[in-house]
Parts: C-alpha cells; sequence; structure tokens
C-alpha cells in the first residue's frame, strides 16, 4: 500500500493485507478509504479524542472494506441504483462487520465501520440509529466519508469545491443527520482537509 502513500503503521497486522485485496478490486474505492482515514483521524484529534485518533485513522482505512464481496458492476456504475442495487450496495456495512470480526478487530473500530452510514434522526442504515444510539466513531466516519466523496471526482459528478461541500454538510447537519459537534470541527479547516484528499 505504499504506493498509495498510506503509512504502515497499522494497530491490526491484517489491515495491510484487506487493503491491498480491495486495491487488486477497486483501486477508486481504497483511495477514497485513505482520504476517509486522514480527515477522520484529524477530525478525532480536532474533537480532543487523541487516544481514539488512531483506531479511527485505521477504521476509515477499512470503513469499506466489506466492498470486496460487492459485484464490480455495481462498484464501478455510472447510473442510479435501482432499489434492489441499492439494497445490495448497503450491504457492504454488514461484509464489514463479518470480515472484521472475523480477524477480530477492536470492538469500537468495528462499531465505527458498522455505523459509518447511520443517520442521526434514523434516516440511515442498516438498523436506522438515532442520535446517542451512535457511536461517536461511526459519527466521525459519517462525517469524513460524506465530505471526501463530495470533494474529490466520482464516477457521475466532478468534485465539487470546498465552498458547495460545506453547504450541502451543513444542509446535512441542519436536516439532523450529521453530527453538529463533528461537522463544526470540519467547517473550520475544511479547506486543510480538503487538501489532504488531494494528495492522493
Amino acid at each position: 500500500m505504499q504506493a498509495l502513500g498510506i503509512p504502515l503503521s497499522f494497530v491490526h497486522h491484517t489491515t495491510g493485507y484487506l487493503l491491498d485485496q480491495l486495491a487488486a478490486k477497486d483501486r477508486v474505492t481504497v483511495v477514497h478509504s485513505v482520504h476517509v482515514a486522514l480527515v477522520a483521524s484529524r477530525l478525532a484529534r480536532e474533537m480532543g479524542l487523541k487516544t481514539e485518533a488512531k483506531w479511527v485513522y485505521e477504521a476509515g482505512l477499512l470503513h469499506d472494506i466489506g466492498k470486496l464481496y460487492i459485484s464490480e458492476e455495481l462498484l464501478v456504475t455510472r447510473k442510479v441504483f435501482s432499489p434492489q442495487e441499492r439494497q445490495a450496495m448497503q450491504l457492504h456495512v454488514t461484509y464489514t462487520q463479518g470480515i472484521l470480526k472475523g480477524y477480530n478487530y477492536p470492538h469500537q473500530l468495528i462499531e465505527a465501520c458498522y455505523q459509518h452510514h447511520e443517520r442521526l434522526n434514523g434516516s440511515g442504515y442498516p438498523l436506522g440509529l438515532k442520535g446517542d444510539q451512535i457511536s461517536v466513531g461511526g459519527r466521525i466516519l459519517a462525517v469524513a466519508d460524506v465530505f471526501t466523496a463530495l470533494v474529490t471526482p466520482r464516477p457521475y459528478r466532478n468534485a465539487l469545491s470546498v465552498k458547495q461541500a460545506i453547504e450541502i454538510m451543513l444542509q446535512e447537519t441542519n436536516s439532523g443527520r450529521l453530527a453538529v459537534e463533528v461537522v463544526s470541527c470540519l467547517v473550520g479547516r475544511a479547506s486543510e482537509y480538503a487538501d489532504l484528499c488531494r494528495q492522493i
């Protein structure tokens, strides 16, 4: 994974192996995962969670590892998902949970990865958790995941500007979907976080 600029000081010895497997299938997802890891760990430190920042970084790297079990056709499609395809894609969080449990990753790391598509108002998946039911790690990963996706090119659109991304993040916060305490940390240094995503 050095080719992607990923530091090799992993908490868990299996992380490099898993990322290599995913890179062989879908390099775009691995690059996105690196971006999420960089932003999420910085957010954790900004929030005063210095002890947690290391495993949050690794959770960012692994949050989409379940896409190993998603068809390549779904991973690279440029079209809008059908309801069935959306359900199939959403299974990646359950696959992620299973993979990480199988390799005995720490509970808080697995929990954060499993919850990164949950939303505070209960509109997320896979469990429709609300408010404090979502761990701090899950909240941080959710914000990092959305922001990094917005400021980098996707198969179906160009990268958005930092200003556009902030507007969307604030809309998501005001609608009760993303955690205000995490988004507030991000907004103050959004340009810096966007720059992290452009380095890889």
